[in-house]
């Protein structure tokens, strides 16, 4: 569940854009995916024009987090923001985007500290320090 999720937010990064961080924790399943998508959501609705998932600390995610993850992209995009996905993620939650086949389609960095200071992603979760 998203026990303890912290939402950071960050006033202008050092590329010169408004910055949210969401930070859930533990399993991101359907018994919690309301209140991930809600969080998420709050985030998005403040229109900032960078938000990093770090999913550092989830141990599990399955469809209903990514669907989560693509209505927020979606969002973000269409308002000129932009979504990063920062680890370093579990080998569950790395799996989620393999077999999903969402590697190319989301924004990945190795934690949140690299994408809040290069305003961008990684390629890819397996691009990863494991």
């Amino acid at each position: 569940m998203t026990e303890n999720a912290e939402l950071n937010s960050h006033g202008t990064g050092e590329w010169g854009s408004r910055l949210l961080v969401v930070r859930p924790r533990g399993e991101l399943d359907w018994e919690s995916a309301q209140e991930f998508a809600e969080q998420v959501g709050a985030v998005v609705e403040r229109c900032p024009d960078l938000v990093i998932a770090d999913l550092s600390e989830v141990t599990f995610a399955d469809s209903s987090s990514l669907h989560t993850l693509f209505d927020a992209h979606r969002r973000l995009s269409a308002a000129g923001g932009r979504l990063v996905v920062a680890g370093p993620l579990s080998s569950g939650v790395r799996r989620l985007f393999e077999v999903s086949a969402t590697t190319d389609y989301f924004h990945f960095a190795p934690n949140a500290e690299v994408a809040a200071a290069a305003g961008g992603p990684a390629k890819s979760p397996t691009s990863e320090s494991r």
